[in-house]
């Protein structure tokens, strides 16, 4: 797969990645909690808790060593260093607002837990909130 960035880097050309200084992470007294409306599962809940607070090390540590994030319309990033990356350069301070989830069992004892909501982004302003699902 070469390149666990969910791109083919082969096919963009001449690509220089821009680097931006990463926040640090939220003070936790200031962070608050996501609740979801039907989710209870801890995993789920501290991920979008972390995702909120640029708490991308806390985040990164969800993950198993050879955990996967499928975003749409790209390829898989596959292992903690490229789903870190992901996160350090695509998701600051983005404000995820869950609203309701539906929790399923899957195949082979996974279980299967959808969310959807909406999400602030910095490049749409504060009060702007697209919807979406994870």
């Amino acid at each position: 797969m070469g390149n666990n960035m969910g791109f083919d880097a082969k096919q963009m050309g001449s690509y220089t990645r821009v680097s931006e200084p990463v926040p640090p992470p939220q003070d936790m007294a200031k962070r608050s909690q996501v609740t979801i409306e039907g989710v209870t599962n801890p995993t789920v809940l501290a991920s979008m808790d972390n995702l909120n607070a640029n708490d991308f090390n806390e985040l990164i540590e969800l993950f198993t060593p050879d955990g996967a994030l499928q975003l749409p319309f790209q390829r898989l990033i596959t292992g903690k260093e490229g789903i870190l990356r992901f996160f350090q350069e695509d998701c600051q301070n983005l404000k995820l607002i869950p609203e309701r989830g539906v929790t399923e069992q899957a195949e082979d004892g996974f279980t299967q837990i959808k969310v959807t909501g909406k999400v602030q982004t910095p490049w749409f302003g504060a009060g702007v909130g697209m919807n979406i699902a994870w």
